[in-house]
This record gives C-alpha cells, structure tokens and sequence, in this order.
C-alpha cells in the first residue's frame, strides 16, 4: 500500500495519489482498447471514443453518488463537506453505480447516433474488466476495500501498516468489542493472546487477477463463439462480474451486513447489487443458444473454409481470415460464396 505516490513541488505540495493513478491507467488501457476493437469490428472510432468518455465520466459519477449514498461517513457535520463529496482520489467509489449510470449513458448517445448498442457493448466488454482490475489495485494502493482477518497460516493474506483504516479496525474492535474480539481470534488459531494487527485476506488482489481473467476469457469466448447476437459478450461480463463479487465480498470487512430478518443476518451491498445480475446475464444466454446464436467456431473448421475460400477469389491473407470467420458466422456452403459478391462482405482483393 502506498497511498501517496509522490508529491509535485506546487505550492504547499500537491500529493499525486496511487489510486488517482491506477485509475487513470485503466481509463487509457481500456479507452485505447476498445478503441482498437471497435475499429476492427466496423464501428466508428470516434463513436467508441465518445463512449468511453461517457462512460468514464457518468460513471464516476454513479459510482461517487451511490458511495454518498449508501456507505459515506462524514467526519465533519451530519452531513460532511462538499470537498470530501468530490474527493474520489481517495476513494470511495461504488462500481455498480457507476456501472449502471455509465450503461444507461452510453444507452441514450448510442442510440440517438443510430448505432448498434449491443455490438458497441461487446467491444467495451474486456476493456470495462481491464478497467476495473486496476481500479482494484488502486484500492489496494488506497487501503480500501479490505479483507477480514484471515486464518493464521493462510498463504493469500497481507498486511497493510498500522495507521491505516484496516488495522485500525482491528484496532478498535481489540479496545471496544474484547469479547468478540477473544472469540474471532481464537477460532481463527491466533490464540487469545493475539494483539492487533493481524494479516487480513488480500481481497483487492484477488478481485484484480479475477478481473484479468474474466477480460482474457471474454476474448477467448468471443473468437470460439462468433456466431452470436450483439450484447452476448457484454452479458457474459455482467454474469462473470457478478458472481465474482457476490462470492469476493464474504472475504471482505469494509462494509456491513444490510437488509436481514429473523435467522437471516443480511447481505452485503455489493451482493445485494450483485444477485439480479447473473439471472440476467443467464436469461440472455439462455434465449441466444435456443435461437442458435452461439455455436461455437473451431480452428478446424476454419481452416477448411480458408482451403475452399482459396480457390474462390484471390484475396489477401488477412481478408481471407476474416472472410473464413465471416462465412462460418452466416454459415454460407463455400460454392454459394463465390456467387456473392466480395463488398457484402466488406472484403478487398
């Protein structure tokens, strides 16, 4: 953890903030690549950008207001200052927020542009993953979005350095809450004896390399299944992401329980977010493969239309790889494609 990067000679010093700074890499690394997709997919550039841009902004937003919303603590008054509402460099961002601000955002440009939102969607998929993983490492350079104390010997636990929100947590129930404090420690095999701090699961790491992840498998899922309705893949985000974080937050302490009854002591509100989102994604996937949208394309398959395609027309090697793909995806027998003419299939010679 490393909140402060380092400190610019401006004035009294203007701290440059590692989550600030993870945040903005995964902004550029994401923009830039869907950027890229959306052009080799025939979308607009400019478009995609916009679209980026959008989404950075409303969701900063989204994600800000249902932080002040739902778990913000002002230090400050009932009601805290307009200088800690704004200060999102230190954290203090609530992803599924932002997540729906940005997708209904982007919903209205991309409609009143007249272009295909699920297909806009697809490309922003791996990139919003990408994205996201690094706005966990930027929790973890924040100290944010901590894990609970985690069983003595565990080989995925850190720990973070004492003036710190997590330890100080420790802290606190160790001076207010003894008894619980004696009992959790004990059955985690520390002992009674045990003082704080003690080393908590690295929940931020492991929600980054789950993130990274799901990114590589969307990119898989996307070349072997070709044959699918645009919003397919950005479903399978939303379903990937879900589960991920409903079963992530059992690991984590920053936030409470909400919303139980009677034997059922409540989810968190990360999970409470997250439960209608697999049954969407799932819906979705569910409808697509019934319509037969989403057969897979295997590598041999493809080569075999690249030998048929060959003695067709004499393209290049890179409009023969996307004209395989593309004839697999309508699934047009290769006599009948020489019959076609190559624009339909935005190919050159």
């Amino acid at each position: 953890m490393r909140r402060i990067l380092f400190t610019l000679p401006i004035g009294d010093g203007f701290p440059f903030f590692g989550y600030g700074a993870f945040l903005m890499i995964g902004f550029a690394v994401g923009l830039t690549f869907a950027w890229w997709r959306a052009r080799r997919a025939g979308l607009p550039g400019d478009a995609a950008l916009d679209v980026g841009l959008i989404a950075i902004f409303a969701g900063v937003i989204g994600a800000r207001l249902a932080y002040l919303l739902m778990d913000y603590q002002p230090s400050d008054g009932a009601y805290g200052t307009w200088t800690e509402w704004i200060a999102v460099w230190q954290g203090g961002l609530t992803f599924q927020g932002g997540l729906f601000l940005a997708l209904a955002a982007d919903w209205l440009y991309l409609r009143r542009r007249r272009i295909s939102v699920g297909k806009m969607f697809d490309v922003f998929a791996p990139s919003l993953a990408l994205g996201v993983g690094f706005g966990r490492l930027g929790c973890l350079m924040n100290g944010c979005c901590w894990g609970a104390i985690a069983p003595a010997g565990t080989w995925w636990a850190m720990l973070f350095p004492p003036e710190t929100e997590p330890m100080l947590s420790q802290e606190w129930m160790y001076s207010e809450a003894p008894a619980q404090w004696d009992g959790l420690v004990e059955t985690l095999g520390y002992g009674a004896e045990a003082l704080p701090p003690l080393p908590i699961y690295a929940t931020q790491i492991v929600s980054a390399i789950g993130l990274f992840l799901i990114a590589a498998g969307l990119l898989r899922a996307e070349r072997r299944w070709r044959n699918r309705v645009d919003g397919q893949v950005v479903n399978w985000f939303l379903f990937a992401y879900a589960v991920g974080r409903f079963i992530i937050e059992f690991w984590r302490a920053d936030t409470p329980l909400r919303y139980g009854f009677g034997a059922f002591p409540g989810l968190k509100l990360g999970q409470w977010l997250a439960v209608p989102r697999p049954e969407a994604g799932a819906v979705a996937g569910c409808r697509d493969v019934r319509a037969g949208a989403c057969r897979p394309v295997f590598p041999e398959q493809k080569e075999e239309s690249v030998r048929l395609l060959r003695r067709t027309r004499p393209f290049d090697k890179r409009s023969l790889d996307v004209c395989a793909d593309r004839v697999l995806v309508h699934e047009i027998p290769a006599f009948e494609f020489r019959q076609l003419p190559a624009q339909q299939f935005g190919l050159r010679r």
